[in-house]
C-alpha cells in the first residue's frame, strides 16, 4: 500500500511539473481584522477589501489627513503658536505649553512620528484659526480625493463628535499623503530627534509604527488607537519598484495582520491583462453605411493585480447599439468603464475600427449607374 501511496504522489508531482494539472492556489491569509483592505499603491485598485467600505472610528491614522493639509497651506519654516486650548490635549500629547512658539516641520514630524495629540491641534489652529473649521477643511479634501465615506471633527483621532473612516479610504488617504514628499519622508522615519521649546536639547522619538525596520521595504503610513476603534494600521511597503498599501481596524494584532496582507500582494497576486486593446470589444451596426457593421476597439490595454479571493471586475459600456455613417477611423464612439468591487478603476474611450463611408442614395446610385460613363 505505501508503495501505491508514492506511486500516486510521483504521478501527481510529475504531472504538477508538466503542466497538465493546475497547482493549488494559495487562499488569501488569515486576518484577524474584522475590516481590512490591500490596495495597489501606484494605481489605487483594491486587490483584497473585506468591509472595506464599513464606517467606523480610527483613531490616530486621521493625522493623514493633519498631514496633507498642514504641507499643502502651510510652509514648514512658519512658526506657529501654541494656544491654551492645544496645550490641553489630552494623551498622548508632547507636553507643549500655551503661548510657546515652534516650526510647522517640527510639529509635522511630531504629529506623524510619535503621534502627538497637541501637535495636531496646534497645527489645525494654525492653519484655519479653529480646529472644527479645521476638520470641516479635512472632511472636504477627504472627498475630492476619493475617500466619500470619512467624516472628521478634531484634527487628532481623539473621540468626539462625528469622526469615521473606512478601510478603503485610509487606503486611499494613505496614498494621497505619499505624494507628499515631506510626508512621504516623516512616515517611513524610524527615529528623529524634536526640538521640543521647553527643554535645551532636542527630544529622541521613535515610530510607534513596529514595520519600519522589522518589515522588508516598509515606508510607512500611521498607527492609530483608541477603546472605540481598537488597535488600527495603515502600512505601506515598497519592493522591487511595486507600492503596496495595507489597512487593518480593530485588529487583534494590527503588525501581523498587515505583513500578511502585504506578504500576499507581494508574493501572491498577479498582474492580469483585462482589456486587450487588439482585440474587438464589440461588432456594431452601421446605418447608412457601405459595410453595414464595425468593429469597435477599447482605446487602451488594461492590466489589474488579481489572486484568489480578489475583487469582482465589472465592464460598464456607454454608447450607442446602432451607429450612423460615416464613421472615421479612431473616431470616439462610446466608452468603457471598469470596475472593482464596485470601486472605478479605469475609464477608457471605445472606438471606431475602420472608416465607414456613407452609402448613396438611390438618386445618386441612378446617377452612377446610367448617367455616368
Amino acid at each position: 500500500m505505501r508503495a501505491i501511496g508514492r506511486e500516486i504522489r510521483f504521478i501527481i508531482l510529475l504531472l504538477l511539473l508538466m503542466g497538465l494539472i493546475a497547482s493549488p492556489v494559495k487562499a488569501s491569509p488569515y486576518i484577524s481584522s474584522p475590516c481590512y483592505c490591500l490596495m495597489d499603491g501606484e494605481s489605487g485598485q483594491l486587490i483584497l477589501s473585506s468591509n472595506g467600505d464599513e464606517t467606523r472610528p480610527v483613531a490616530s491614522t486621521v493625522k493623514m489627513m493633519t498631514a496633507i493639509l498642514s504641507v499643502e497651506y502651510a510652509s514648514m519654516y512658519e512658526e506657529a503658536t501654541v494656544s491654551s486650548h492645544a496645550a490641553q490635549t489630552p494623551e498622548y500629547s508632547i507636553g507643549l505649553k500655551a503661548e510657546q512658539k515652534i516650526a510647522v516641520g517640527e510639529l509635522l514630524k511630531v504629529a506623524l512620528i510619535r503621534s502627538s495629540n497637541d501637535a495636531a491641534v496646534v497645527l489645525a489652529e494654525h492653519i484655519a484659526g479653529d480646529e472644527g473649521f479645521f476638520a470641516h477643511l479635512m472632511s472636504k479634501k477627504a472627498f475630492l480625493i476619493g475617500a466619500s465615506n470619512t467624516r472628521f471633527s478634531n484634527a487628532s483621532g481623539l473621540p468626539g463628535g462625528e469622526q469615521f473612516s473606512t478601510c478603503n479610504d485610509l487606503a486611499q488617504i494613505g496614498r494621497y499623503a505619499q505624494s507628499h514628499p515631506q510626508i512621504k519622508e516623516l512616515v517611513a522615519t524610524r527615529q528623529s530627534e524634536f526640538k521640543h521649546p521647553s527643554y535645551s536639547q532636542p527630544l529622541r522619538i521613535s515610530n510607534t509604527n513596529s514595520l519600519l525596520g522589522s518589515y522588508q521595504g516598509a515606508d510607512g503610513i500611521k498607527t492609530g488607537t483608541a477603546n472605540a476603534a481598537g488597535k488600527c494600521l495603515v502600512a505601506s511597503a515598497t519592493r522591487d519598484g511595486r507600492h503596496l498599501i495595507a489597512v487593518v481596524l480593530k485588529s487583534s494584532d494590527r503588525a501581523g495582520d498587515c505583513m500578511r496582507l502585504l506578504n500576499y500582494g507581494f508574493k501572491e497576486s498577479y498582474y492580469q491583462q483585462i482589456i486587450n486593446a487588439s482585440t474587438p470589444f464589440k461588432e456594431l451596426r452601421v446605418l447608412n453605411g457601405q459595410t453595414p457593421k464595425v468593429k469597435i476597439y477599447p482605446a487602451r490595454d488594461l492590466y489589474l493585480w488579481v489572486g484568489d479571493n480578489s475583487p469582482d471586475i465589472e465592464k460598464k459600456v456607454n454608447m450607442k447599439y446602432e451607429l450612423q455613417a460615416p464613421l472615421s477611423k479612431g473616431q470616439e464612439v462610446g466608452s468603457l468603464e471598469v470596475y472593482a468591487d464596485g470601486k472605478l478603476v479605469e475609464s477608457m474611450p471605445l472606438l471606431c475600427g475602420d472608416n465607414i463611408t456613407r452609402q448613396a442614395n438611390l438618386f445618386q446610385r441612378i446617377i452612377k449607374d446610367f448617367i455616368l460613363p
